[in-house]
């Protein structure tokens, strides 16, 4: 059997399952070399830890099935994940992969004595996945032999045999890595004698052995760059004190700090829910975690015994079902200890504290222990620093860490670290490029630890603090420059400065911006909205002409009534004499007997039809003139007392006439109609930040400006916060709103503010948001948009332009509307060389 490479249904199982991005790339890469794959291939999918390597899985899964598969093995390295995988193949059950089509028959060593099993292995269009242990395979019990040996008393033969023999058996081997630890051998023999068409391995961390075999990748640097993880931040103490006791005194006062961030995140933000910041606990030995666990629970720390998981050798099925529960918002789970029991397929999202054992700590920053803690609660970066981040305590003195910055930042970014600048101080809002790391093993330059105590890894290329942020905006409203942006990698920082961070993040969070009313602007505004359609001029049935609905009625006066089959049957003698009966068909035709309608009947049937038509009224007008066309139809038709219409016939007449009628309906041409309605502005009034806003002041130049983020100090803007997409045209206008004159109040226009303008881009009718609304001191209110030089002449530029212009000339018409409104466009040309609001209208395109 071969598995043909099908584009067409990798989009269509990519869609079911909404896969992100580079899990799309993932699936599509192994669909290809699984079509020119030779059996028993094997092959890697390399993806950061927390991307979704589940959902690829199940997006091979559908795929395979659709393919015309039947048979699929999926290994995992150990009980935890093989639950967790038969959890998410398991519908209804809170961790199934919605939007999977194949719904298999879930196989295990513990299930294959079932008869739903047996009956499903025999048969040949049932969808099978068995989901087997690596030791089972490798290493297997007496009982997990016998499983797989015996016979099924249903099937006549064994699971294993049944495999063996299965000619489109594909294995999936998640966590690939953990089979070439030194069992690579072992694992490519049980492997190979099962005799598979494809062995497909996943994981984050492939082994050096295997790297020939992988088809595609997706490192932890590229993973936190498009926005899919939170950043690491390598947290230690200035004063070197790293004894246990202080280490988990610190990261609880982390947890504080995140707990406060999330709560006030999700107050104000509709549809989160809040869940229970917990941090991730690392022991190498059951003493060790103990040990941890006893300090948790004292009366100096959480003081609870119910806030404190511990997860070992020793008790694993009695807190997995907890572990299950760690995201559910009445867990009361604070902390887990484990004894690196939990390195793979633990998928909780709201790990935010990370810390180990000194022995342990030179593998904190491997992905597969940073991995717990790098996926996001809410699917997506909020914004905030506090609830994007994750805190890896380090027992290394601050200074330590800064020596040994380069190979903290190879553990976590690979190949990408000699791409990385690092700056130390970082100031919020302030873009800086960074001095570049270059070849040595510490930052290059000399200094003390540095005031903030925060040091930050930047890689080139631009942030992304929602994943899908390129989708928001048209190409032309994207900047160009993003050849010196850059976007947070990793951080060093001293447990002092993300306290300070994390009360910082939560100020902000619990900030209610209310409007202000600069230059004595009324606040509520009320904002013009122009919605357009399509109208008609009403239509009547006494516009119809009658002479036209008598013509139609004589297609109709030829009454074809069907007629009787008739069937002769005779008898004739063969060439040896014997008789033998003999049917065939009657030429003469005889016309059937039929029921005529009444007359009466006839014509009201008719005159209902014609009031039931859309766009008439039943009014006595429309009535009397539905009559008229009724009896003017009938006598084109030739119907009346005497010769009445077969109910067939007169059915097919009647539909005819009312489908005639709704085609003049429609016939008539339409006329565009705008309709302007003000809609009140802010409604609610209040609103958040997430991350806490800079001063204006401290961008003096475009390299020192950060795009998105929030900045305060505006004076005459309705909010005192607003960000912006760019800096030669947007921040640069609202510095030029704010000189003294010439304009009373702003607003920046984003999604909150209901002013949208129609245009047409080809045949296609789009909205867009425009920068701003200016209102100036002879009150007359300014739709304001800037644009770079190279935009000006777009053909999207100029279509939304011309749709700025008739918006405008449309609500000054309307008496809807007091006030008077303008449109001006402004190139970067013009924001750059204008001094004062005057200027930007003197010199922009003005439309009023």
């Amino acid at each position: 059997m071969s598995i043909a490479y099908d584009p067409g249904l990798v989009e269509q199982v990519s869609y079911n399952l909404d896969l992100r991005e580079p899990n799309q790339a993932a699936l599509d890469a192994l669909a290809r070399a699984l079509d020119t794959a030779e059996p028993g291939t094997e092959m890697i999918a390399d993806l950061a830890t927390g991307v979704g390597k589940t959902y690829i899985a199940g997006g091979l899964l559908d795929y395979l099935y659709e393919s015309g598969v039947r048979n699929v093995v999926i290994v995992t390295p150990g009980s935890t994940i093989q639950r967790k995988t038969i959890d998410n193949l398991t519908p209804g059950h809170p961790k199934y992969l919605r939007g999977l089509q194949c719904r298999p028959m879930i196989v295990t060593l513990d299930t294959v004595e079932r008869g739903e099993v047996g009956a499903a292995l025999e048969d040949p269009d049932a969808f099978k996945v068995f989901v087997f242990t690596v030791q089972s395979l490798l290493r297997p019990t007496k009982d997990d032999r016998r499983r797989a040996d015996k016979p099924h008393e249903t099937l006549g033969t064994a699971v294993r045999s049944y495999l063996e023999a299965a000619d489109d058996l594909i294995v999936i081997a998640d966590e690939h890595h953990v089979y070439y630890s030194g069992s690579a051998k072992k694992f490519e023999a049980a492997i190979t004698g099962l005799r598979p068409l494809a062995t497909v391995g996943l994981t984050a961390t492939p082994h050096e052995k295997s790297l020939p075999l992988r088809v595609y990748r997706y490192p932890l640097s590229e993973a936190i760059a498009d926005g899919y993880l939170k950043v690491p931040v390598l947290v230690s103490r200035q004063d070197g004190i790293h004894d246990i006791r202080t280490q988990l005194a610190d990261g609880l006062t982390l947890l504080d700090a995140k707990r406060d961030a999330m709560r006030a995140y999700c107050r104000q933000a509709r549809g989160r829910k809040y869940v229970e910041p917990v941090m991730f606990l690392i022991a190498t030995t059951i003493q060790e975690a103990t040990e941890y666990r006893d300090l948790l629970v004292g009366s100096d720390m959480l003081g609870d015994p119910d806030q404190v998981l511990l997860v070992t050798s020793d008790q694993p099925d009695a807190t997995l079902a907890q572990l299950d529960r760690l995201e559910d918002p009445e867990s009361k789970i604070r902390a887990v200890v484990s004894v690196s029991m939990l390195k793979e397929g633990w998928d909780v999202k709201n790990i935010y504290v990370i810390a180990s054992v000194r022995s342990m700590e030179s593998n904190l920053l491997t992905e597969q222990i940073l991995g717990r803690g790098l996926r996001l609660p809410f699917g997506q970066r909020t914004g905030n620093p506090m609830l994007d981040t994750v805190e890896v305590l380090s027992h290394r003195s601050f200074a330590t860490l800064l020596k040994q910055a380069k190979a903290l930042i190879e553990e976590t970014l690979g190949d990408r670290t000699g791409d990385a600048t690092v700056v130390a101080n970082p100031s919020p809002g302030r873009h800086d490029p960074g001095v570049p790391l270059g070849e040595q093993d510490s930052l290059p330059w000399d200094f003390t630890p540095p005031e903030s105590g925060a040091v930050e890894i930047l890689l080139p290329g631009a942030a992304a603090s929602d994943p899908e942020q390129f989708g928001l905006f048209d190409e032309d409203d994207l900047e160009v420059d993003t050849a010196e942006r850059s976007h947070l990698g990793l951080s060093v920082s001293t447990i002092d400065a993300r306290v300070a961070a994390g009360q910082a993040s939560s100020s902000v969070l619990t900030r209610k911006l209310e409007p202000r009313s600069p230059g004595g602007v009324r606040i509520p505004l009320f904002l013009p909205s122009v919605v357009t359609r399509w109208e008609r001029d009403p239509f009547s049935l006494s516009q119809i002409n009658l002479a036209s609905v008598e013509a139609l009625g004589r297609t109709f006066a030829e009454d074809n009534a069907p007629t009787l089959t008739r069937k002769a049957i005779d008898a004739e003698r063969g060439a040896d004499g014997t008789a033998h009966v003999v049917i065939r068909d009657e030429v003469e035709q005889i016309v059937a007997t039929q029921t005529a309608l009444p007359f009466d009947t006839i014509e009201s049937d008719l005159v209902a039809r014609l009031i039931r038509t859309n766009a008439v009224e039943a009014t006595t007008t429309e009535i009397n003139a539905a009559v008229k066309i009724a009896q003017v139809f009938l006598k084109g038709a030739e119907v009346d007392e005497d010769t009445p219409w077969r109910p067939e016939h007169g059915r097919l007449a009647t539909a005819r006439l009312t489908e005639w009628i709704a085609a003049k309906q429609t016939s008539s041409p339409a006329r565009e109609v705008r309709e302007v309605k003000p809609v009140k502005w802010p409604e609610p009034s209040g609103r958040y930040e997430t991350r806490p806003p800079a001063d204006r002041q401290v961008v003096t130049g475009s390299k020192d400006f950060e795009k998105g983020y929030p900045y305060s100090g505006w004076v005459k803007s309705v909010y005192e916060i607003n960000s912006f997409d760019a800096f030669s045209t947007e921040f640069t206008l609202a510095s030029l709103f704010e000189k003294p004159g010439g304009v009373r109040a702003w607003v920046r226009i984003d999604e909150t503010v209901p002013l949208r303008i129609t245009y047409l881009a080809g045949a296609v009718q789009r909205q867009y948001e425009p920068d701003f609304i200016v209102i100036d001191d002879e009150d007359v209110h300014w739709i304001v948009e800037g644009k770079r030089d190279s935009e000006m002449t777009s053909p999207t530029v100029i279509a939304k332009r011309d749709a700025a212009a008739a918006w405008v000339a449309t609500v000054n018409a309307s008496h809807e509307v007091p006030e008077a409104w303008a449109y001006v466009l402004a190139s970067e040309s013009v924001c750059a060389a204008a001094t004062s609001w005057e200027a930007v209208k003197a010199a922009g395109q003005t439309y009023r």
